[in-house]
């Protein structure tokens, strides 16, 4: 997208066209979308509609709704997911100052600071994700600037900044090759009275300065971000995996588990990966009455059914077995057990890989949890209990 076509879009006769535009078009296929269109519009036209048009179908395939009226390909990437900002804006909002969110792209974490009814302003250098975030948020002040020049008094605002870590299609994983970089990004952060600082859920832990609060956010079995607060309102030094939307949470200040199980016993839960990324496998399993059952693997097990969480994924233990290929096929067949899950934790073959050296096998459905145990390779051929997170397919 260029400014021309970025004006276009959010000026009236843009917005009036895109109302009048008759429903069924192709919008899953861009190409064949643009050409439908050029049936009916100038091509400058044609474009820019196709393109907005293909960009809301990318975002309700992505979110389950369209949270913008208006996108960018770079904006839709960086979006956050509706439920995470509505909670970040949410905690924010509490503090009853000036939010403001410093990177704020498109306008998806504004857009959820704004609907808290507080005084909210947005920047972005970018020209073109200022005119669309304007549009989208018609509520915030948005203006042009750069996030290291802040457009509000840092120590009366709580911020947002979500640091860019793409260069074209490009990933960057080096903090300082950020922009802002990672550096500027605390500066900035340590100034404002509060700050919530958007980032990849796999941040090297190194990178997370000690005293920050870090949460680590899953949206159905997705882990979506991480994102580390600063300043009021913060706990230094906890860390907390939160489930979305069941709004499930644990944190590192619970209580938790030590001792390893000496045997697989009748249940296993597998935690979601908020809890694992979080560290917080020990306090799971002191929520859930269960033990680890080794210090490197994440899988717990226990002799009663676990209560039902969101955070992990209950298995009835049917059978556990040493890890061959021959046996384990030969038992699957003879018990008549079909493999629709495979899941692995410390152990060296992928599941995809593994389905394909079984091959088809017909039977009840069951699940394969692969690890290694005490330096053993096993398999735990287990059967889901019930679904265990509310909104788990998204």
């Amino acid at each position: 997208m260029d400014l021309g076509r970025a004006r276009y879009v959010v000026s009236a006769a843009g917005r009036a066209t895109r109302a009048a535009l008759r429903r069924g078009l192709p919008a899953t296929d861009a190409v064949a979308l643009a050409t439908e269109l050029r049936r009916l519009l100038p091509a400058f036209e044609a474009a820019a509609q196709a393109e907005q048009l293909w960009l809301e179908a990318r975002a309700v395939e992505r979110f389950g709704r369209s949270p913008l009226a208006f996108y960018s390909g770079d904006g839709l990437e960086m979006l956050s997911h509706p439920l995470i900002a509505a909670r970040r804006a949410e905690r924010l909002a509490q503090l009853n100052v000036v939010l403001a969110d410093l990177t704020c792209g498109i306008g998806g974490d504004l857009a959820a600071l704004a609907a808290t009814g507080q005084r909210t302003v947005g920047s972005d250098q970018d020209r073109i994700a200022v005119t669309l975030a304007a549009a989208n948020v018609p509520r915030a002040c948005v203006v042009r600037a750069d996030a290291a020049r802040p457009p509000v008094d840092l120590e009366r605002a709580a911020i947002v900044i979500d640091p860019a870590r793409r260069e074209g299609s490009r990933r960057i994983f080096d903090p300082e090759q950020f922009n802002p970089p990672w550096s500027t990004v605390m500066g900035l952060a340590g100034r404002a009275l509060a700050a919530a600082v958007k980032t990849a859920p796999g941040i090297d832990h190194a990178a997370i300065p000690a005293g920050v609060e870090a949460e680590f956010v899953q949206v159905g079995r997705v882990l979506r971000e991480a994102t580390l607060w600063i300043g009021a309102g913060a706990r230094p030094g906890m860390r907390r995996a939160v489930h979305l939307p069941s709004g499930a949470t644990l944190d590192s200040a619970m209580m938790e588990v030590h001792g390893i199980a000496p045997l697989v016993e009748a249940f296993v839960l597998d935690p979601e990966s908020c809890v694992t990324r979080a560290g917080l496998v020990r306090q799971l399993a002191a929520q859930a009455g269960a033990r680890l059952l080794d210090e490197r693997v994440a899988y717990l097990t226990c002799d009663v059914a676990p209560p039902t969480t969101p955070l992990a994924a209950p298995f009835r233990v049917l059978e556990v077995l040493p890890f061959s290929l021959a046996r384990l096929r030969a038992r699957l067949r003879q018990a008549g057990w079909r493999p629709v899950e495979i899941r692995r934790r410390a152990f060296p073959i992928e599941p995809d890989s593994l389905r394909r050296q079984l091959g088809s096998i017909d039977g009840a459905p069951v699940t394969l949890l692969c690890t290694t145990l005490g330096g053993r390779r096993v398999v735990i051929v287990g059967q889901p209990i019930a679904a265990n997170v509310q909104g788990n397919r998204q």
